[in-house]
């Protein structure tokens, strides 16, 4: 090997080096929103689907069992869209929260979602498809909240199914962000340059 061939070699192997390392030194733009994000939207996705059963419930379930509730007096549209909001509330979180929290950590599978950078694309896609879904469905529960005989207010005085429309509409804004950030893929960095 002569000198003159040892700077093309040095810039061939850290071409290679950056190339096959480029996974563990990416980092996206806005990922810690992302993160933050998704971790709240899965707590009010959660929160409304279960309010939402509660709710559908609460007309039908005269006793403890199912077989003497009365099915045709109850709001299907709330209960099954609140099911529906639960399932995309474990679809967040990869239906981690199937299992009981002792075998999670042994498994050490965590307890939210993963985090953005370590997630494939097309679980990154996923979640976001998930929260549009989610968002439909809050919609759906919102407006069958606001069409319910009696009103619901939060503390404050507001209408409840108002805070589920606002809850609504941010995830559908933050599946649009998620999709942004899918879309513009990740930046190396170049450290010592």
């Amino acid at each position: 090997m002569s000198p003159i061939d040892l700077p093309r070699i040095v810039d061939e192997l850290e071409r290679l080096s950056i190339e096959h390392s480029r996974a563990q030194f990416e980092t996206v733009e806005g990922e810690i929103t992302a993160n933050f994000g998704l971790l709240l939207a899965d707590a009010m996705i959660y929160a409304i689907g279960f309010i939402s059963i509660i709710i559908g419930l609460a007309d039908i379930a005269l006793s403890i069992n199912p077989t003497e509730w009365l099915w045709s007096e109850g709001d299907l549209i709330l209960l099954c869209s609140g099911v529906a909001l639960w399932v995309c509330s474990q679809s967040l979180n990869d239906f981690k929260r199937l299992l009981p929290l002792w075998l999670r950590m042994v498994l050490k599978l965590g307890i939210g979602p993963k985090d953005f950078s370590d997630q494939s694309e097309a679980a990154q896609k996923r979640r976001a498809a998930t929260l549009v879904i989610a968002s439909l469905l809050s919609a759906i529960i919102g407006w069958r909240i606001s069409v319910l005989p009696d009103t619901i207010a939060t503390r404050i005085g507001i209408d409840f199914h108002i805070v589920i429309y606002a809850v609504s509409a941010g995830l559908l804004f933050l599946s649009m962000y998620w999709n942004r950030l899918i879309g513009e893929g990740s930046d190396i960095e170049q450290f010592n340059r």
